[in-house]
């Protein structure tokens, strides 16, 4: 019922200012003109950033979330055992990462429960987004989000930038399936909307474990609107996503049925006020909703299921979460100095029924507040150099027996651009990470996770490249860690220390030519556990000659040891080629793992390693109207 109504409303605003449109040719020439998007809503003193453009995201064909994230420096996208992406560490096993926050535009979208967007955003379609920006570099400040070691900011089409229609269908090898569309209007002035519906499909090769063969399915429907009036800004996204949890959490093989469900719906309502509008105020609610089903049916095989640790036949577990807030934010303009001053307050909840066969009922509910206060200054030394100081206070008041959260995150920075040839920037931070509810359901006795980290940049730009070094060390104590034997979490007495470096070439040539280098490295202070890559990098090559844009990317994760397993180095490739039959017409042709050689992750129970990405060819048909 809901995907008939979105598309009927899209199609019922399309009929009715149809008549308004401009020229295709116009809208191209329009948006030529004026400066990317990303160049003013990226924030150079947040962190160290990553910007993926509109155009590169097209020529990529970059249609989901993970076409993106797998080429991030420090960071391994992998599946788990449940199907769901998770961005790991370098060295470290991909499990529940809750330091990773997912906006879009100005709203997070992790759960509430475990603290993570991916189990439901983590196959989540682009077509919608016009540009991304990725902040590495710890906990920045003006955001005001929780601790994060890393920002994926989406930022959606504007209705001034686009004034028309858009459609794409997509076929892939493995039977999978896109079709999306959205309609945009700049109605006058003060008046704009943007409207988009999707619904895509995919699935991944069949494998056989220990005699069962299983393949991973996953299908979503995601709407987004978003409604514009004078300084008034409505936004509404929802996503329903249905899988299956592949190998799941058996003893000997995958079960024999499963199936997940999630739902995610937000609504966020922002308004900006005084002639400058240098005062903000965001309203925000989140209901997620969450489905697991597992079941085997031989009596040699058995489930694992925590919370408490039981061996089971099967189980349903059904988490209900909802999340509201507002939050609020001060620019302050001096002759040298800006200053961000934003509170903030979130109230979080969650339940959840739990009923496993051959074992306990549960159930389970919980809830807090989130009290938040930053401040942020940036000094100016001169137009281009800064020194940036800023402080937060944040108050987690947890209700029945988890114990309360509060803490302070101190962060210092400097930007130098000395000439046009060399810059730099340079950050510290001390903060601390707070357990989450996951977390503390297994030992409600945890405490905070205190982090202290010192990251620097290096680029030289000449002309038509420019290279960075990237590289930053981190102590971790009180680290929180999952127990594999007991799957509890635990407060670790060793403490972590983190170094990693990355170096970074981009030499263009005209609009025509690009091309893109990583290489990056990370060691940890455990030296006898190696748990995931601790090397990688990328190479990017992006060509237009004409009516034709030809990408080639190649993304390598180094191999590793671990337990009985040897995994290979993981060599991604990727070859993209759109052909323009006209300013509105696109017939475009993508290769994905086309080596069949992308890192493999090991189950760690039995002998079965999977990939993340998996060898297929799309075709797609895009149409501007």
């Amino acid at each position: 019922m809901l995907k008939a109504f979105s598309i009927l409303i899209l199609l019922l605003l399309f009929l009715i200012t149809s008549s308004y449109s401009q020229s295709i040719s116009e809208i191209l020439q329009e948006y030529k003109e004026k400066s990317e998007l990303s160049k003013k809503t990226k924030l150079e003193s947040e962190g160290h950033l990553i910007i993926f453009t509109r155009e590169d995201l097209e020529k990529m064909q970059a249609y989901t979330l993970e076409d993106v994230l797998k080429t991030i420096r420090f960071f391994i996208l992998q599946k788990n055992m449940f199907g769901e992406n998770v961005i790991a560490y370098a060295t470290m096993y991909p499990i529940n990462n809750t330091t990773i926050r997912l906006y879009i535009n100005d709203h997070e979208v992790s759960s509430v429960y475990r603290r993570t967007p991916f189990p439901i955003w983590g196959e989540m379609p682009l077509d919608f987004i016009d540009h991304i920006e990725i902040y590495q570099g710890e906990s920045a400040i003006r955001f005001n989000n929780e601790t994060a070691g890393l920002i994926i900011k989406l930022y959606t089409k504007r209705p001034y930038r686009e004034n028309g229609g858009y459609l794409r269908t997509s076929l892939t090898s493995r039977k999978g399936y896109g079709i999306n569309t959205y309609y945009a209007k700049e109605l006058d002035d003060n008046t704009s909307f943007f409207v988009y519906v999707g619904e895509n499909s995919d699935r991944w090769r069949k494998y056989s474990n220990a005699g069962k063969n299983i393949r991973q399915e996953v299908g979503n429907f995601l709407t987004y609107t978003y409604f514009k009036y004078k300084n008034v800004k409505f936004e509404y996204s929802g996503i329903y996503k249905r899988s299956d949890l592949f190998r799941g959490f058996s003893f000997r093989r995958a079960p024999d049925r499963d199936d997940f469900e999630g739902k995610h719906n937000y609504v966020s309502l922002t308004t900006t006020h005084l002639e400058d509008e240098s005062l903000k105020f965001i309203l925000f609610y989140d209901d997620i909703k969450s489905y697991y089903y597992q079941e085997i049916k031989s009596p040699s095989n058995f489930i694992i299921v925590f919370n408490p640790t039981e061996y089971v036949l099967g189980y349903t577990k059904d988490i209900y979460e909802k999340r509201y807030g507002i939050e609020s934010y001060k620019d302050f303009h001096f002759s040298n100095n800006e200053t961000v001053i934003g509170l903030k307050f979130q109230r979080s909840w969650y339940k959840i029924l739990d009923n496993r066969i051959g074992g306990s009922s549960l159930f389970s509910q919980n809830s807090e507040n989130l009290y938040s206060l930053f401040i942020e200054n940036n000094y100016y030394i001169s137009p281009e150099n800064m020194i940036i100081v800023g402080a937060k206070y944040t108050f987690y008041d947890r209700k029945n027996q988890f114990k309360d959260i509060e803490g302070f995150t101190g962060r210092a920075g400097i930007i130098l651009f000395s000439n046009h040839f060399i810059s730099f920037k340079s950050f510290v931070s001390v903060y601390y990470t707070p357990p989450v509810f996951l977390e503390i359901v297994s030992e409600p006795n945890l405490t905070k996770q205190r982090n202290k980290i010192f990251t620097s940049e290096l680029t030289f730009q000449k002309n038509q490249w420019n290279f960075s070094i990237v590289g930053g060390y981190a102590v971790t104590k009180n680290q929180i860690v999952l127990n594999p034997a007991t799957f509890t979490y635990f407060n670790e007495n060793t403490t972590l220390r983190y170094k990693f470096v990355s170096f970074d070439y981009k030499y263009e040539i005209g609009d025509n030519i690009k091309i893109l280098v990583n290489y990056f490295l990370a060691d940890t202070n455990f030296d006898d556990v190696e748990l995931g890559p601790d090397q990688g990098g990328h190479v990017k090559f992006f060509y237009s000659l004409e009516k034709f844009d030809l990408y080639g990317g190649l993304v390598y994760r180094k191999g590793y040891k671990v337990a009985k397993y040897n995994i290979k180095d993981g060599y991604d490739l990727t070859l993209a080629l759109t052909y323009h039959m006209d300013c509105d017409r696109q017939i475009t042709i993508k290769g994905d793992n086309l080596l069949n050689k992308a890192l493999k992750t090991p189950t760690l129970i039995d002998d079965f390693e999977y990939s993340t990405i998996d060898r297929k060819i799309t075709l797609t048909f895009k149409w501007l109207f």
